[in-house]
């Protein structure tokens, strides 16, 4: 069975052949399988926002292959329209992309560019629209008289509804309070654990990583720098400080525990987690 996605040797140089010239992405290699969530960090300017952008052809490399289902996107017009369909990104803010004058005709507006029967987007909108959880009385109200979070839901589905076999957040939780956070990141779980589908999330929370993903891949200077477990990739905290980048809080704090003599463990990424182990040890008589 292919990947889902595949980079092969992928470099994109910013105006190429002239003294401008700038690559964004070096020599990059990944490999994500079917049914994987993973998160991409690192830094601003690192090129995550380049690297995704290849994912479903928004962007040509200069050099390298990107692979969807084993298909190279790039090998005909076909299989870059259909890279646009099996691939889904959800960039931040992306209610800033409603436009139609009901929430129904928005979610379906990517349903209705697959030329599929008026029948079967029908359902995708309502299946979507309940993953999302955008609310049935929603769908016939204009998408400019509903709030903020409401909105950002309504543009989720839009992007769910085509079905895509892998779906790319980038930076899904921006804007949002503590609150809609937590919304958006159960939103989310919910989704992989419904569908099955490859989630790829790109954020700068390394506490919203931590709740979500399997899998961290860290871009840095425009190139790969780590790609391993959780706890693989957050155990090397000095290495990802020195890139601009951070632990978790809560790993933070169990660190200074342990630093202070503490017998408490290393590997706490998760407030719930580091809460639970807290209690364990309490319930020990945890001393120095």
């Amino acid at each position: 069975m292919s990947p889902a996605l595949e980079i092969k040797n992928l470099t994109h140089c910013y105006q190429p052949g002239t003294p401008m010239e700038v690559a964004a992405i070096k020599d990059a290699n990944i490999t994500i399988e079917k049914g994987e969530i993973v998160g991409i960090i690192g830094h601003t300017g690192s090129g995550k926002s380049t690297l995704i952008s290849h994912f479903n052809g928004l962007l040509k490399p200069t050099k390298g292959t990107v692979l969807v289902d084993g298909t190279d996107i790039w090998s005909s017009k076909e299989a870059l329209r259909n890279s646009r369909f099996k691939v889904g990104l959800c960039f931040q803010y992306p209610e800033y992309q409603l436009f139609e004058d009901t929430v129904f005709k928005d979610i379906a507006f990517g349903p209705k560019n697959m030329k599929l029967p008026s029948d079967e987007i029908k359902r995708r909108v309502l299946e979507a629209s309940k993953l999302a959880g955008v609310k049935p009385e929603m769908l016939e109200k204009s998408p400019f008289d509903l709030s903020g979070g409401e909105k950002r839901r309504v543009a989720i589905a839009g992007i769910m509804a085509m079905e895509p076999e892998v779906l790319v957040f980038d930076e899904p939780s921006a804007g949002l309070d503590p609150k809609g956070r937590r919304d958006l990141n159960n939103l989310i779980k919910a989704y992989h654990k419904k569908t099955g589908s490859t989630v790829i999330i790109v954020s700068h929370s390394m506490e919203d990583i931590a709740k979500l993903v399997d899998r961290i891949i860290v871009v840095n200077k425009a190139a790969i720098a780590m790609d391993g477990t959780v706890s693989e990739v957050f155990s090397r905290s000095e290495e990802l400080k020195s890139m601009g980048l951070n632990v978790p809080e809560i790993t933070e704090v169990f660190a200074r525990l342990k630093a202070m003599g503490y017998d408490v463990p290393l590997d706490v990424y998760t407030v719930e987690y580091g809460a639970d182990r807290l209690r364990e040890l309490l319930g020990k008589g945890v001393g120095k």
